[in-house]
């Protein structure tokens, strides 16, 4: 039986192989790229979600007219509070998911567990928003596509490198 010696290039060129074909950067897949823009746009919208509860929030006092509630400053506390959070989440995943195209350290891991935590928060409020009567459907839909989106942003962004 002969051994066959690999055929050598003719050129440097050659030698080189191939460039990146895909849109992707080259420390991403074409399935994580994806899932990153997922989690980028995602956050982007949770930071005007919290931006627009807050706004909320704080105009509460002007929805009753002239005769407003003593308590009205209570009234608006949790809100804010809540705005806040999404605000911080939102800001979270999209700083994130830039971290991890520009190829940070540690940016994959630290995006795929706080994507992992807003995809646990969605399935929670899916799942609040069809138990309390009557049902918003529409919400827990765009609550469960986000479940969904998060969910898988984090199983790729925490699975070991190839």
């Amino acid at each position: 039986m002969t051994r066959r010696r690999p055929a050598r290039a003719a050129s440097a060129a050659g030698a080189r192989g191939r460039g990146h074909h895909t849109l992707a950067p080259a420390h991403l897949s074409e399935a994580t790229a994806a899932a990153t823009v997922g989690v980028v746009v995602g956050g982007v919208a949770l930071v005007i979600t919290g931006v627009g509860i807050i706004a909320m929030a704080l105009t509460i006092g002007s929805r009753y007219g002239g005769d407003a509630p003593p308590n009205v400053g209570a009234l608006s506390l949790a809100p804010v509070l809540l705005g806040v959070a999404i605000l911080v989440l939102g800001g979270a995943l999209t700083a994130g998911g830039l971290a991890v195209f520009a190829d940070a350290r540690r940016s994959r891991l630290l995006t795929g567990i706080v994507s992992g935590v807003a995809a646990a928060l969605a399935a929670a409020g899916a799942l609040l928003v069809m138990a309390n009567p009557p049902p918003d459907v529409v919400l827990a839909i765009a609550l469960t596509a986000a479940t969904v989106l998060f969910g898988v942003a984090a199983i790729l962004l925490l699975r070991p490198r190839r």
